[in-house]
């Protein structure tokens, strides 16, 4: 297990060069990407998403009524057949994107199909790719130098913790990796307003309350925001993404407390309840581990 703590002050304590998958908490960072659209102007985050039926709050927030490819059983045999990830063609035609499971806004599904429109969306706008649009906001702005967009199983393989011929390529909105301290410090920027608007940054942290089974994971008042998965309990407020794939997991999360802290925690298996448990230990002051 790999962490690192970030302070109120943006001191970290816990580093490490092992640079990791961060999994779904890339989509952490492409909501900020679409904030920061927001920002400048370039769209309204309860515009429809061109030629859909749903705004981009609603892919945002997994309001969207879009399904996803974690449903489907072939999709996870291929995965573990190490087979060609599907074009995006042949993924909506699988998924059925065109057949909603509600009416959007009218229910919740996480939704990696939505991210995946995100970020072509993203792209669109900004007349850029996403590589180097991840590279402009995490390396060339913030400084964040571990963190790399990983686009094939080459790449993958020299990961900490990588499962061998592993095609990124599967997780379609793109994988971004980097070490644990890159990662708690990137969450750190973003909600200590280093990176969006007072205005936009409170439209990203504004929560709708779940009605989810967390099983043996810590959150007691589950919530989602713009990007970022929250708990909104007083005696436990917090922020951030978990992510999971072949082999590893992570769990990146700032806590609103007397003093607070951002953590982010790598682990090898498949369990996201421990190494978010282990966030909670963390922000208690227990310590912490390097790797």
């Amino acid at each position: 297990m790999i962490c690192s703590k970030v302070d109120e002050t943006g001191e970290v304590c816990g580093q490490s060069r092992v640079v990791v998958p961060w999994w779904s908490f890339t989509k952490t960072v492409i909501a900020t990407l679409v904030m920061r659209l927001c920002d400048s102007g370039k769209l309204g985050l309860d515009d429809n998403c061109p030629g859909k039926p749903f705004t981009y709050r609603q892919l945002l927030q997994h309001t969207s009524g879009l399904g996803d490819y974690s449903f489907l059983p072939e999709y996870h045999q291929a995965v573990a057949n190490n087979e060609k990830p599907w074009s995006v063609d042949t993924l909506f035609e699988k998924v059925d994107v065109e057949t909603l499971r509600y009416e959007p806004g009218g229910g919740w599904c996480y939704s990696n199909i939505g991210y995946l429109l995100l970020r072509q969306q993203v792209e669109r706008l900004s007349d850029t790719g996403f590589v180097e649009l991840v590279e402009g906001l995490l390396v060339k702005e913030l400084g964040l130098n571990s963190s790399i967009l990983v686009n094939d199983s080459q790449a993958f393989g020299r990961l900490y913790g990588s499962k061998e011929n592993y095609d990124p390529n599967w997780c379609y909105h793109g994988l971004i990796a980097g070490n644990v301290e890159d990662a708690a410090l990137f969450l750190h920027y973003l909600l200590n307003g280093d990176i969006l608007s007072t205005d936009v940054l409170a439209q990203m942290t504004r929560t709708l309350p779940l009605k989810v089974n967390v099983g043996a994971r810590p959150w007691t008042q589950p919530a989602i925001g713009l990007g970022l998965m929250c708990n909104d309990d007083k005696k436990l407020k917090t922020a951030g993404h978990t992510g999971m794939g072949p082999g590893s997991v992570i769990a990146v999360h700032h806590f609103y407390q007397a003093k607070p802290q951002t953590i982010a925690i790598f682990s090898q298996g498949q369990d996201q309840a421990i190494v978010e448990n282990k966030a909670v230990q963390l922000a208690a002051n227990k310590q912490v581990e390097t790797g």
